[in-house]
């Protein structure tokens, strides 16, 4: 029998769970062409309910996909962008040459197009030593949408990572200033780091401040995990009651990641019946895979960071009282505003909830371990 679940790649199909909001939200913003941010904490699954809505969007679109990690400059990204437009707009070679002609009149001299295996289209784009002309190249989707008459979906994964580049924060001005005047293409927009896309979209003095309509992701809730893991568990041949199903939902805090890793691991050591102690047994596993991730995060806590850490599993919430500074060895009231920074910068624990958590299911537990029980 083949294992029914999945993590660590984008997940589609009878392999997602849920999002029935979410997904509503993204189509009616697809069909409005209105630009739409995807934030949450990593691990949330923005990638797959990307994808996975695309995948259900019934209408006719051309959809355009490209990921910022491991681009380093503006040619680079725009060089992507135009490459995957190009390929999106058609898979026909004359119309993808007529398109770069018409479009691209100071790129399209250097343009090859191929046809590899599977006749798998293959664009080349071999620029002599002068600037890509960025006007051409970002305009690009508008032109295509209004000549084919079809709306344009452009969505960009690590769209944070711009911010970092060296002058990133110039090109940014560049991208509101010209997509802010396409008024037929929909750019979604997303990433892994929280706390740089917040900044990217709340802060009024970023370019991209209040560029679209923003879907903070909440976890799936227990219900829906319950039935989800249900049904796989199921289908494969296997069993676990309601009960187990919650119980493995709330060992990984219903986090998308790690309930599709803690249930893999479950549907590899089970028999038939999942109980609780299989349970168990699997989240063993998860703390042995991660244990050198979590001595990695760990390596350069600092005595304030550590007890601090160390406070909060107590259930501590007054940190600058005089009892718990002097409890936990704190510092003094103003040292926790700094700590608690560099936590939350860290992605150790997370300000996302309402209620304060650890980042990763893992880390609790492993903390207790290593550093309270010892």
């Amino acid at each position: 029998m083949k294992n029914p679940f999945k993590y660590g790649e984008l997940v589609t199909g009878n392999s997602f769970c849920n999002r029935k909001n979410e997904i509503k939200r993204l189509h009616q913003a697809f069909r409005d062409g209105q630009n739409i941010i995807l934030i949450s904490p990593r691990r949330w699954g923005k990638s797959s309910l990307v994808d996975e809505s695309i995948r259900r969007f019934r209408q006719k679109a051309i959809v355009v996909k490209i990921d910022c990690f491991g681009i380093r400059s503006k040619d680079e990204f725009v060089i992507k962008l135009m490459k995957a437009v190009l390929k999106a707009s058609s898979s026909k070679l004359q119309e993808i040459l007529t398109h770069a002609r018409e479009f691209l009149r100071s790129i399209s001299p250097y343009i090859s197009i191929a046809t590899g295996i599977d006749n798998e289209l293959t664009i080349g784009l071999n620029l002599p030593d002068q600037d890509v002309n960025m006007d051409e190249a970002l305009d690009l989707p508008q032109k295509i949408a209004i000549s084919k008459n079809i709306p344009v979906i452009i969505c960009i994964d690590e769209f944070q990572m711009i911010a970092e580049w060296q002058d990133g924060d110039q090109f940014l001005q560049l991208l509101r200033s010209k997509w802010q005047k396409h008024q037929d293409v929909a750019y979604c927009l997303y990433g892994s780091k929280r706390s740089l896309m917040e900044s990217l979209f709340s802060n009024s003095s970023k370019p991209f401040y209040r560029f679209g309509e923003t879907i903070f992701m909440e976890k799936i809730e227990l219900v829906a995990w319950r039935a989800f893991l249900i049904k796989r568990f199921n289908d494969s041949g296997k069993t676990i009651l309601p009960d187990e199903a919650e119980y493995l939902v709330e060992k990984t805090n219903r986090q998308s990641y790690f309930v599709q890793y803690l249930a893999r691991i479950v549907w590899s050591i089970s028999e038939m019946r999942i109980d609780q102690k299989t349970i168990d047994h699997g989240f063993d596993q998860l703390l042995k895979d991660h244990l050198n991730v979590f001595l990695k995060q760990t390596e350069s806590l600092t005595k304030y960071q550590a007890n601090y850490i160390k406070a909060f599993i107590a259930g501590e919430k007054r940190f600058t009282s005089q009892r718990v500074l002097k409890d936990f060895d704190l510092g003094s009231p103003g040292n926790i505003k700094r700590i608690e920074t560099s936590l939350y910068d860290s992605e150790i624990i997370d300000s996302y909830p309402a209620v304060p958590e650890f980042f990763d299911p893992y880390f609790e537990p492993l903390f207790r371990k290593i550093f309270i029980e010892r």
